[in-house]
């Protein structure tokens, strides 16, 4: 059996998404546009369609592996104007979005239109970044889940991904922020292969966890020299002072 292989994309992956939706399914207003403006709008988003194929091809360096060569792709999701996260799975193998949500019981599933926004967006993108063409580790397109069940052929782009939310998961309290973490939690338990619990857990040692996980990583980075592979315009690189033994804390 191989081994369970995934990865992530990077925190503006989802708002490509949103903006190249818009685009193709935008509202009756934005007929009124002018033939320049739609030329406009149509060069301006063509750069975020690049950068869409770029991740699932695994150019883009934080993205790490391309998506062909995993079984799940881990999408952090932001809910609108809510300020509420909501953990996406793609599940590649199924043809499936499995939405891993702290909040569910209260909110009842009132972010199902960005979930949408993926389920519908993706299959074009998978299609366009020949994703079906690389057979090396998984021959996607031989695989039940994509194809067509009257022709057997593979499924167009036109055909969206089904959605499941997960139930009987991990909660945060309804007056608790902490919606990011739980984000986090979800993404470690499944990368680790580990049942997530129905239980809350301490949400104050996963933060102060997760604080000192960022910023030993920060700190192995100055030492290293470490330049950010992001695509942010180039900053002046910060002075960081290490501080002395006295000023650090032991989390256990």
């Amino acid at each position: 059996m191989d081994q369970y292989l995934y990865t992530t994309v990077n925190c503006l992956f989802k708002s490509y998404i949103d903006i190249v939706y818009k685009r193709y399914h935008c509202s009756p207003a934005d007929d009124t546009f002018s033939t320049q403006e739609h030329i406009d709008r149509g060069v301006t988003v063509s750069a975020y369609e690049r950068s869409i194929k770029d991740i699932i091809s695994g150019f883009s360096i934080p993205a790490a592996l391309p998506w062909h060569l995993v079984d799940e792709v881990y999408i952090p999701v932001n809910c609108g104007e809510d300020f509420h996260w909501v953990l996406a799975v793609v599940v590649l193998k199924e043809r499936l979005i499995r939405v891993y949500d702290s909040s569910m019981v209260s909110r009842k599933k009132v972010y199902a239109k960005e979930i949408k926004k993926l389920s519908v967006m993706l299959p074009n993108y998978l299609h366009d970044s020949g994703f079906f063409d690389k057979t090396g580790r998984t021959d996607w397109a031989s695989m039940e889940a994509y194809k067509d069940k009257e022709t057997g052929e593979l499924l167009g782009p036109q055909h969206s991904f089904e959605v499941e939310y997960v139930q009987d998961i991990m909660q945060q309290q309804s007056d608790s922020l902490d919606c990011g973490m739980y984000v986090a939690a979800f993404a470690e338990y499944l990368s680790d292969e580990i049942s997530i619990p129905s239980i809350s857990f301490r949400s104050d040692y996963f933060r102060n966890r997760y604080a000192t996980l960022l910023w030993k990583y920060g700190m192995d980075k100055f030492k290293a020299g470490y330049v950010s592979d992001n695509d942010d315009p180039t900053r002046p690189k910060s002075f960081y002072t290490i501080p002395t033994k006295c000023g650090l804390i032991n989390i256990e």
